[in-house]
């Protein structure tokens, strides 16, 4: 008992001790530009974009290396548990034999049996592509995807970096949504109790504190689902960064820093080049992989030469003594060159070629839709991102205004000029126009990153 005593006391330790760690370790503070240089580092789909760029080096370095010599090397060994038995003419054996020995009849099959019961070869092969149209264009091929994977490398870092941004706005606007709703709900706490006190001097009725404490309920649930929204937008934007465990981010970059930054008439007035924009980018390098691969089905009615370089050592023992310097080896040493040509498949290249061709064709048409596409994304995105500011400015100057009226109709409302029903309008009037307000500068924002990433330039 004192041992499971004992170790029970021992883990709890481990536990408290690896909490207090985990509390008094250090909080991380990022701005955005900080926040998108650590994701650049940490991030999981940025680091397997880093891994494709490097197995495509690999693969490059891989065709390359098809063209180079190759050396292959091999040792053959037999032991016949019985030797293979040859036979031969009678009349060849007596021609052999003395005369004055025995002959085999004539028309008769001697068996004899030849070779020795251990053999050896040892074998080392040298080969050399000269020529072959499949190896030249696979190996451009292979750059052409080494730079596609770079591309897409870029892409991804460009869609890292705005996610990134939509988190990080994302959480500051919900912060700033649960620090309104936090004080509108003290007011509104405020005016419930002042409002149960009115009611015992019998100034109002329990009709207008029974209103007063739905108001608080659903502020309360409305709170409560806010702060639930807060926590996953922040856990959101930490995976994003690449940060798990118990490590805490602040984030001290705010929003009006954030809405300095919004220049209306200098994205809207922008130009937009489809050759620089990063998806058309790496369409073209799908082009370009497209029509090697065209190439590369009309190699295939190319002959391929290559040269071979070959050194062999072969031995017969009857005894078991291949390590024994007494008993020779027998090399071998040849040379030669293998030219393959290819005569007919029954149609079975061609209709590759056909294929490959056609797909060439395809990406035409698929280039053509994607720059209409872009085109029709951008002046949709300038309008989206021109219209989001105007509602914005709208619905801040609508908060002010909602503000003010709720303000100025409880002033009134506790000096008994104003009804509660007049009050609770204005209320609700108030945390519409408060919804109405975060979601316009949600939008202004995003629209914002959305229209900067097509405009951006590669």
């Amino acid at each position: 008992m004192n041992r499971i005593f004992f170790l029970i006391a021992v883990v709890s330790c481990f536990f408290i001790h690896s909490r207090t760690q985990a509390q008094l370790k250090p909080a991380l503070s990022f701005s955005l530009k900080e926040a998108q240089d650590y994701a650049y580092a940490n991030n999981y789909d940025l680091k397997n974009s880093a891994y494709d760029v490097q197995i495509a080096k690999k693969m490059v370095k891989q065709n390359t290396s098809i063209g180079l010599p190759q050396v292959d090397g091999g040792i053959d060994y037999m032991d016949y548990l019985a030797l293979p038995v040859t036979l031969l003419p009678a009349e060849f054996i007596n021609l052999m034999l003395p005369p004055s020995q025995p002959h085999y009849p004539a028309g008769s099959s001697i068996p004899l049996t030849f070779g020795s019961e251990y053999n050896a070869t040892l074998r080392a092969k040298l080969t050399q592509l000269i020529y072959s149209g499949q190896y030249l264009i696979g190996l451009q091929t292979a750059k052409a995807y080494l730079e596609t994977a770079k591309q897409k490398m870029i892409k991804d870092k460009m869609d890292v970096r705005d996610l990134v941004s939509e988190a990080y706005i994302g959480l500051l606007i919900v912060e700033e949504s649960t620090k309104i709703l936090d004080s509108t709900y003290k007011t509104v706490n405020q005016m419930l109790e002042d409002g149960k006190a009115t009611l015992k001097q019998g100034l109002i009725e329990d009709i207008d504190v029974d209103q007063m404490e739905l108001n608080r309920s659903n502020l309360e649930a409305t709170l409560i689902t806010t702060k639930s929204q807060q926590l996953i937008a922040y856990n959101y934007l930490k995976f994003l960064l690449g940060i798990n465990g118990n490590q805490e981010i602040n984030l001290t970059d705010n929003l009006t820093f954030f809405l300095n930054n919004v220049s209306q008439d200098a994205l809207s007035n922008q130009q937009f080049d489809y050759n620089r924009n990063i998806d058309y980018t790496i369409l073209k390098k799908q082009e370009y992989l497209t029509l090697m691969q065209y190439k590369l089905s009309k190699t295939a009615f190319q002959p391929t030469l290559a040269g071979f370089f070959g050194v062999s050592g072969n031995a017969q023992r009857n005894e078991w003594s291949f390590f024994n310097d007494k008993y020779p080896w027998y090399k071998t040493v040849n040379w030669g060159l293998t030219l393959t040509v290819p005569i007919w498949s029954s149609g079975s290249r061609r209709y590759s070629m056909d294929q490959a061709r056609l797909n060439v064709e395809k990406m035409k048409v698929t280039d053509e839709k994607v720059r209409v596409q872009l085109q029709l994304q951008v002046e949709t995105s300038k309008k989206d991102f021109t219209n989001s500011f105007l509602v914005f400015s709208n619905k801040k100057k609508g908060l002010d205004i909602a503000g003010r009226i709720y303000e100025k109709t409880f002033s009134k409302y506790k000096q008994g000029v104003s009804s509660s029903t007049d009050l609770n309008q204005k209320y609700s009037q108030f945390l519409l126009s408060e919804s109405d307000y975060i979601q316009s500068l949600y939008d202004l924002l995003k629209n914002r990153i959305q229209l900067a990433k097509l405009l951006e330039k590669v």
